[in-house]
């Protein structure tokens, strides 16, 4: 119990201290947060409306809940991939539960990420759904954030013996980005599906859409392939930073 405290606290102040400075000094300030996944979806919706969208109800918020679950997941493993060489001088410098590191950049996300879902929340209205399930995107929320800790442990173990899996990850984004239906809609019998059933953000993605945008109970193997991977991720990430942590400081 102890140790929980403990790492949620120092990565909460962390995250606090990172989400304050990240913009500072810039115009628009914090304001970017939530001009990034707006640009994001004018430009893509410009481009796919009409070509990948006309059959998919609901396609802007359909669009839109994709980028923002895609987005989540890229901001944190993106900055846990190189986390242990971009935090050396502290971690060498102090001792303390090196999985703070990782809880930190998540939570400092799910604050930027408090701007997204105001935008989300205006599609609601303007689309006419209950806002009530707003509610339940907090389920989404714990569900998409255990995931992406749990990879960002696993990236930022291996990110500290191999510096290039930083440039390596770069690409494997992009490879997700465009396998996952973040803006296109697969079929369940077609090869795409059965590549997604090994994308653990298609569970999340479709789960998000169901309960959000359709109001419907989804699928068991959806709930069950959201859940599962959520929970696989933190415990390997969990165990294996844990064993390869105590070489941190030696390393960088």
């Amino acid at each position: 119990m102890n140790y929980l405290k403990s790492v949620f606290g120092l990565g909460f102040s962390i995250a606090k201290a990172d989400f304050v400075l990240k913009h500072e000094g810039t115009i628009l300030g914090i304001a970017w947060y939530a001009l990034v996944p707006i640009m994001t979806f004018v430009l893509m919706f410009g481009v796919f409306r009409e070509r990948l969208g006309g059959d998919i109800p609901s396609y802007p918020l359909y669009l839109l809940l994709g980028i923002l679950i895609f987005n989540f997941f890229k901001t944190v493993t993106n900055e846990c991939v190189s986390l242990v060489k971009d935090r050396a001088g502290l971690i060498n410098s102090v001792n303390f539960h090196h999985e703070a590191l990782v809880l930190a950049i998540a939570i400092k996300t799910l604050f930027a990420h408090i701007f997204e879902i105001m935008i989300l929340f205006g599609f609601l209205i303007f689309f006419d759904i209950p806002l009530l399930t707003i509610l339940l995107y907090i389920i989404i929320l714990i569900i998409l954030t255990t995931f992406s800790v749990g990879a960002g442990l696993i990236l930022a173990s291996l990110g500290a013996y191999f510096f290039d899996l930083r440039q390596i990850w770069v690409y494997v984004l992009g490879g997700v980005w465009f396998i996952t239906p973040i803006f296109y809609a697969i079929e369940t019998t077609g090869k795409m599906f059965l590549v997604n059933l090994f994308n653990p953000l298609y569970f999340i993605v479709t789960l998000a859409r169901d309960i959000i945008i359709y109001t419907r109970v989804p699928d068991f193997y959806i709930i069950f392939g959201a859940l599962g991977y959520s929970l696989a991720a933190i415990i390997i990430g969990f165990l294996l930073f844990k064993k390869l942590k105590v070489k941190f400081s030696e390393l960088v």
